[in-house]
């Protein structure tokens, strides 16, 4: 029975440590400066493979042993990484296969890092190799508290290895190419096959557009599928090796909130506990950073680490803004109240040269305990400390949900039209934006998560569609819940096929509804929203024009065009349910007025607040832990309803009900018992 990394209390607060980068004389001072910032735990061995193997079937793990033995010595938990996300310039040199194939056909030299084919038996076979050493090395060190297999999974690779493989997972997804071509509907220029060995990946120079688009939606889909199929089985590889000799310590990998590479639904199954990298710009709303959290959390419905965040800047944006006084504070804070049990950085210590050498760290270039940033991380490793073990335990719970789709996801960006300025992840945040404002927990699910625990489903720009999904949605209307849609949704099944008869038309029972076209407006559009003489709102991106069955009209579009006064919005009562349509892109003004009316409907309580306040809870079998942040760099007041016995753990100081004030950046974690 493996065990919950929670297990490892106290807190892991620490982050990536590189001190193979530097001379030995230099680690020990390392650790008595992050042992002043409270620092307890460090991940190592991430990027090292070329001095842990010089050359093929020569292991050398003297330095490694050094480094962990430093760890022991100074009492540190060890996040243990395999290396293996970037190669050793002898493998590149001796087997070319084993670095990727770009869209434009150009296969990858030796160099950066993340650029394994996935498929190539020479990487695989070392890989397992080098894993096996390690973990045989290593496995029962008590200090492991978890297992980081490879690093930030991504990317796309279009060698004959991987055309290959793909046509061997073909074969294994539609078993005939009679039963493929009618998947992909492959009649269309001159697209029919006649064995799969026809069938090649859809790159630059054979069925993907310049602008990304698809020549077959479906062939493309697959593509994707495949090839985040492939390095899961890259990962499921490392895993199954280490779990081999360690039946206990949790393993992972890290992921990156809304990366479009991955379907991290069906990655989160192998992973035991979650990690993500969470690296918001100057410019992130609050909102987005905390949606990107509830999404890593919802991979599995449980606590997740913060593998990485910088404590001061990043040196790959466009603007690499530093953080304010208190910012990487309350965006640790942010984290844990939204689900993570650790907060982790990149890195304790700065590099001093390479392309990460400009990127923040706990010991800055600076090499003082003295910097703001180290004095803020020391706060931060003390506070954490001083958490108690029972918040560990804690977890969310929310009565709304947003359905979050990687194939949609795919497929959106996949599709020639209707409008380049469609963007899913921001149809997805428009919805989340809206509750978080309100300080309503929402839940980030999969279409394959069980609805029936939620008041309300939103399911944002879902444009696939299964025959399985739409019966699930119509019986939790019927069955009583609240569920909403809006446009572009329900448009092709998993092939990418479209959906005939009307659009909506799988979900015409919860909708009352149907579609058969819709107009695309230009950014100086002048459609508007009214919502029934309420409100007048703009119209954006896509206007669907409806045909209402048993649904109601909640809006009208307001324009030149045609279709002037027609239904906008509607409502549409089945069984003990309703089901909503937004037919369009609403503003911000619109999304209020639309999200104040799914409250009313679901039954569910809100409250105007100070904006960039937020009040998020966690749920123990004893205790609520009530996260009380102000995101903002202004001091914000804030009408807090305490319970008996409130106490913020970061103080240690009763809290009572009224206005609170809260500095910039302020945090408070309010435990009360359980009624």
């Amino acid at each position: 029975m493996k065990q919950t990394l929670w297990e490892a209390y106290p807190i892991l607060f620490g982050g990536d440590y590189n001190p193979e980068q530097w001379p030995e004389a230099t680690w020990e001072t390392d650790m008595e400066m992050l042992a002043q910032a409270h620092v307890n735990s460090a991940t190592i061995n991430v990027f090292s493979w070329a001095l842990l193997e010089p050359q093929e079937g020569t292991y050398d793990f003297s330095m490694l042993d050094k480094i962990i033995n430093l760890l022991q010595k100074h009492n540190f938990q060890i996040v243990m990484a395999t290396s293996t996300a970037a190669l050793p310039a002898w493998m590149v040199k001796q087997y070319p296969d084993v670095t990727r194939v770009d869209t434009h056909g150009i296969r990858q030299g030796f160099g950066k890092r993340h650029n394994a084919c996935p498929n190539s038996p020479n990487f695989q076979r070392l890989a397992q190799d080098l894993v096996t050493a390690i973990a045989k090395r290593y496995a029962h060190n008590s200090n492991i508290v978890c297992w980081h297999i490879s690093n930030e999974y991504g990317g796309q690779c279009y060698c004959d290895n991987c055309a290959q493989a793909f046509r061997n997972w073909l074969q294994k997804r539609y078993g005939t190419i009679a039963a493929l071509n009618q998947a992909w509907d492959t009649n269309i220029w001159s697209h029919t096959f006649h064995s799969f060995d026809e069938i090649v990946p859809p790159d630059q120079h054979t069925d993907e557009f310049e602008n990304g688009g698809a020549m077959l939606g479906g062939e493309s889909l697959d593509y994707r599928r495949f090839q985040s199929d492939s390095l899961l089985a890259n990962f499921k590889l490392e895993k199954d090796i280490i779990r081999a000799t360690d039946q206990k310590t949790p393993i992972t990998t890290n992921f990156m909130g809304t990366q479009k590479d991955l379907d991290y639904f069906k990655w989160a199954k192998e992973l035991d506990v979650v990690s993500w990298d969470n690296y918001p710009s100057f410019d992130t709303p609050a909102s987005f950073t905390a949606m990107n959290h509830d999404l890593m959390y919802g991979l599995k419905q449980a606590p997740f680490m913060l593998m990485e965040q910088t404590p001061s800047q990043q040196n790959w944006q466009p603007y690499n803004a530093l953080k304010d006084p208190g910012e990487f504070r309350m965006l640790s804070y942010q984290a844990m109240a939204h689900g993570a049990n650790t907060v982790q950085v990149f890195q304790l210590k700065q590099s001093r040269n390479g392309c990460e050498s400009l990127h923040g760290s706990i010991i800055s270039h600076v090499n003082s305990t003295e910097t703001r940033v180290f004095k803020e991380s020391a706060q931060i490793g003390q506070e954490l400390a001083g958490l108690p073990a029972d918040l560990l335990t804690s977890k969310k719970q929310a009565d709304v949900a947003i359905i979050f789709d990687w194939a949609s996801f795919w497929a959106i960006d996949f599709a020639l039209g209707p409008s380049v300025r469609l963007d899913y992840v921001q149809q997805v945040h428009a919805y989340y934006q809206y509750f978080y404002s309100k300080n309503i927990a929402v839940d980030m699910i999969s279409v394959d998560d069980d609805f029936s625990q939620y008041r309300l489903v939103i399911a944002p720009t879902l444009f696939v569609l299964r025959n399985e999904t739409a019966t699930k949605i119509n019986e939790y209307v019927h069955t009583g819940g609240n569920f909403v849609t809006n446009a572009m949704s329900g448009l092709v099944d998993e092939e990418d096929n479209v959906h005939l008869n009307g659009y909506f038309k799988l979900l015409q029972p919860a909708l009352g509804l149907w579609a058969e076209e819709w107009d695309v407006l230009p950014p100086v559009s002048t459609c508007e929203v009214n919502f029934n003489g309420h409100l007048t709102t703009k119209a954006n991106i896509v206007c669907d024009l409806l045909h209402l069955d048993t649904a109601t009209p909640l809006a009208t579009y307001q324009t030149d065009r045609f279709y002037n006064g027609t239904p906008a919005v509607t409502a549409n009562r089945y069984g003990t349910g309703q089901g909503f349509l937004v037919g369009t892109y609403l503003d911000e003004g619109g999304m209020q007025h639309l999200g104040d009316l799914l409250v009313t409907a679901a039954g569910l309580t809100s409250a105007d607040q100070p904006t960039g306040v937020e009040l998020s809870h966690r749920y123990s079998d004893k205790y609520q832990y009530d996260f009380l942040i102000n995101t903002t760099a202004q001091a914000r007041t804030y009408r807090y309803e305490a319970g008996a016995k409130a106490t913020d753990l970061l103080t240690n100081h009763p809290v009572k009900s009224g206005e609170l004030t809260l500095a910039p950046y302020a945090v408070k974690i309010i435990q009360q018992p359980m009624i």
